[in-house]
């Protein structure tokens, strides 16, 4: 419901600059508006108060110069309403004042008197308040320059101002006439100071307010971290344990660097008895805590497939985990509301008596390396879960190991991982440089192949803090390193 006012003043003021007010959060512009409102209005009751000297005593040049004040002033209403700007205004008003303070100048012969002197400083106290620093020093230079003119005059031998004006015509200075602006000048300086402390005084509060906020701020990351470290660990207690990967497999290496606290890449082992086992090294989509999640219903599928149901052929444990994750994110099942995330992976199934190696993969490939030369294995084409719809086919790779054959796992991570020279020449901006890329990344492998798997692990993370430099690490890294 609109509000209503009784008093006139408030009434015309709220018609004017109402809308400007409600809109403007900061203090200084509503003091600007208010100040520009208040003087405008101010002069011209004032110059109307003028016409009962000027009649009596018949200043008929004072008349013209307060006639002329008073009907161009309202032009600072007019922009006020058009404009809603103080500052707009406020250029209308500079120029009223320096148009009629010149007139004013030369109806007095421009001699310095304190009168002139006092409206001289009103207009300077506005015009610095309201337009700034820049236009406050020219309007002070430019009333300096004014009362400059009467010494120059003595120079130049009285030929600058070599007119006459009727001594009658000159208004007779009484001391009301002096107070009226020092007032004024008293009011301008008050609402500079007032508004000055208001500006403090919001400061101070939104300081406050800001410092509150960011102590729940921090107590909600407080929690939030506490509760994403707590995930850390459950997830750690999902994963296999090195040491019991390490005695099915002596001779290997994880190196498992989470973007995040939590990951979204995982690997997982099993060992069917003394002479076979299966290893994982999956990706799941995201990384964080929604890639955290991924991995638990991953490892989750992977147990009931291969330990619940005893399923050891690794085309058919993909095939069914495939199937789960469908039914478990219900991807089957409505296509508008399930959860499109899926994972990628590749699987080893390794028969040490027949020296026999099966891998089969979703979208990840696998490195071989005999004899010094790199092979890559490459899997299927789909991915695990997702809203893909027909048959997929998870292909098996069969082949018999040698003593000293080397097969790395990975996630795409350590490939696509931001660096490189151009990285470190523009450092702390994510995404300059090139990605590390599979390419570069097999040709490591092979470069580090002969060495023992510890020192691959180590030289693997030198080499990847080296090449992002202080980029942000893009995404989960999951590499997996087995000597047979």
């Amino acid at each position: 419901m609109a509000i209503k006012f009784t008093n006139p003043f408030i009434k015309f003021k709220h018609w004017i600059i109402g809308e400007a007010l409600v809109k403007a959060e900061d203090v200084f512009e509503k003091a600007k508006l208010n100040m520009m409102f208040n003087f405008t209005l101010f002069f011209l009751v004032l110059g109307l108060v003028f016409y009962a000297n000027i009649f009596a005593n018949n200043y008929w040049w004072q008349f013209y110069i307060t006639t002329f004040g008073v009907i161009t002033l309202p032009l600072v209403f007019v922009v006020l309403k058009k404009t809603q700007s103080a500052k707009s205004a406020a250029y209308v008003f500079m120029t009223n004042q320096i148009v009629m303070g010149l007139l004013n100048e030369w109806l007095f012969n421009f001699e310095l008197n304190a009168v002139g002197g006092f409206w001289q400083m009103v207009q300077v106290i506005v015009v610095f308040f309201v337009l700034g620093k820049r236009w406050g020093l020219f309007i002070s230079i430019f009333t300096i320059m004014e009362f400059l003119v009467v010494p120059l005059d003595k120079v130049l031998n009285h030929r600058l101002l070599d007119y006459y004006i009727p001594p009658e015509q000159i208004p007779e200075q009484f001391p009301l006439f002096v107070i009226v602006p020092f007032l004024i000048c008293v009011y301008g300086l008050y609402e500079v100071v007032n508004t000055r402390a208001a500006a403090e005084q919001q400061i101070k509060s939104q300081r406050a307010l800001l410092e509150m906020n960011n102590e729940q701020l921090e107590a909600q990351k407080h929690d939030i971290l506490s509760s994403i470290n707590y995930a850390q660990k459950i997830q750690y207690a999902i994963l296999p344990h090195e040491e019991t990967i390490s005695a099915s497999i002596p001779s290997c290496f994880i190196f498992y660097q989470p973007k995040d606290i939590v990951s979204g890449d995982f690997f997982w082992f099993h060992e069917i008895d003394k002479s076979n086992y299966i290893l994982v090294c999956a990706d799941c989509t995201g990384h964080g805590v929604p890639g955290a999640f991924m991995t638990v219903i991953g490892s989750t599928l992977l147990n009931q497939t291969v330990i619940d149901n005893k399923t050891y052929s690794p085309s058919k444990i993909l095939l069914e985990v495939d199937r789960l994750l469908n039914s478990t994110l219900k991807q089957n099942i409505d296509r508008r509301f399930g959860v499109q995330d899926g994972m990628d992976l590749s699987m080893l199934k390794v028969n040490k008596d027949a020296r026999e190696i099966i891998i089969t993969s979703a979208k990840r490939p696998v490195v071989f390396i005999r004899n010094n030369q790199v092979q890559d294995l490459k899997g299927s084409k789909y991915s695990l879960g997702g809203m893909r719809t027909g048959d997929k086919i998870f292909e098996e790779i069969k082949f018999v190991y040698e003593p000293g054959d080397i097969l790395y796992f990975f996630t795409d991570g350590y490939p696509d991982q931001f660096g490189g020279e151009k990285a470190r020449m523009n450092e702390g901006t994510f995404g300059h440089g090139k990605k590390f890329s599979t390419k570069r990344l097999k040709e490591f492998f092979l470069e580090i192949h002969s060495l023992p798997m510890e020192d691959q692990k180590k030289l693997l993370s030198t080499r990847l803090s080296g090449w992002k430099g202080d980029l942000e690490q893009v995404d989960d890294i999951c590499v997996i390193g087995i000597r047979f």
